[in-house]
């Protein structure tokens, strides 16, 4: 069954570009054929060196739920939270190409990394364009976690407690998204979330969004707090959870742009979810290899100042995926909040220049 995977990925690759003909040229295709943006509604900036600062608030929840055995308390619902809320990073970006690293900075105080342990995180992420499809990939890794629950089960919880913590957690997070956009001549997706681009006039897009993503969590003893372990049988002392996966399904996306500089976004997506899992547990007595359909869906939202040359922008996004087995269910929810500012640098059209974007790899993006 582990085989199966890769070719799944080949199939979804497949289906996000089976638009190209290549012995039709009235088809749309990954060429310059019929692919022409419209300059009223979109500006684009190929010989800008894009550097944009980021401060970002999010969050990463990891949260279990039993079916085996009544619960009304909700002793056994664990909500595990990592103790950071504030990170910076940096993007650059250049024409169809964009990085981006980012770290935890939160200042903690030392009773607050008494009561809540403490977290590290780092983040990368890689992107690129084609004409029609727009490609992210993105890395993240949390290393300690709390559970957010403690009160539930703890009943001398005060202000001055300590939260149940585990500091083995680790949480890494691995996915690529591709999107099709329906109306690339009138709507700029990289407008509102990338800065390569800039929306002169209001305009939308259907969407068709897929994602390969490969997510782990791994701890010494349990990823389940003690005291939830009770009502969770053989998943007790899980501590391996291996999730891969392809999802894929429509969305639509939205940039309102007032005196072609204000501009809003909502972008939406949802789909089913075709998942391979592996769970274990520490002691040995329980491990499962199998596949399953979830569910998946993606919030993002943005609103900004986009000018000719600086930038300031406030977005936000939501990823969820919903893993359900026999007797457990486990959720992710991703919440990001970043203020975006950046700046377009104008290039030497050099001669290092000139050579990449006579590149026929480099037109073909």
């Amino acid at each position: 069954m582990k085989r199966l995977l890769p070719f799944l990925i080949l199939c979804f690759c497949a289906s996000l570009l089976h638009a190209r003909d290549w012995n039709n040229p009235r088809q749309d295709s990954l060429r310059k054929i019929r692919n022409t943006t419209d300059t009223n509604y979109i500006r684009k900036y190929p010989d800008r060196f894009i550097v944009t600062l980021s401060t970002s608030w999010r969050s990463y929840d990891i949260r279990f739920r039993q079916t085996l055995s009544e619960d009304t308390l909700g002793w056994g619902a664990p909500h595990l939270i990592p103790n950071l809320s504030q990170t910076s990073g940096i993007s650059i970006d250049f024409d169809k190409i964009s990085f981006s690293f980012g770290i935890g900075t939160k200042a903690h105080t030392d009773d607050d990394l008494r009561r809540k342990g403490n977290t590290t995180y780092t983040s990368l992420g890689l992107s690129f364009s084609f004409y029609r499809f727009r490609f992210e990939s993105s890395y993240r890794r949390y290393q300690g976690f709390y559970d957010l629950n403690t009160p539930a089960y703890d009943t001398l919880f005060d202000s001055t407690s300590v939260y149940y913590q585990d500091p083995d957690f680790s949480a890494r997070a691995f996915r690529v998204k591709a999107l099709f956009i329906q109306n690339k001549k009138k709507f700029s997706y990289n407008s509102a979330y990338f800065n390569t681009q800039r929306q002169l006039k209001s305009a939308g897009s259907w969407l068709v969004v897929g994602n390969i993503y490969d997510n782990k969590f791994t701890t010494i003893e349990s990823l389940i707090p003690d005291s939830s372990q009770q009502f969770y049988g053989h998943y007790a002392k899980l501590n391996h959870c291996h999730l891969q996966g392809i999802s894929v399904g429509p969305g639509f996306s939205y940039n309102l742009v007032i005196f072609k500089t204000l501009y809003a976004n909502l972008t939406l997506t949802t789909g089913f979810d075709i998942q391979h899992r592996q769970f274990k547990t520490s002691d040995g007595s329980f491990s499962n290899d199998f596949w399953k359909i979830g569910a998946a869906g993606d919030v993002r939202a943005a609103i900004g100042l986009n000018g000719k040359r600086m930038f300031l922008s406030l977005t936000g996004r939501i990823d969820y995926n919903s893993y359900v087995s026999e007797g457990m269910t486990l959720e992710t929810r991703f919440y990001a909040v970043d203020l975006n500012f950046g700046y377009r640098f104008k290039m030497h059209k050099g001669r290092s220049y000139r050579k990449l974007n006579e590149n026929k790899w480099y037109q073909l993006i």
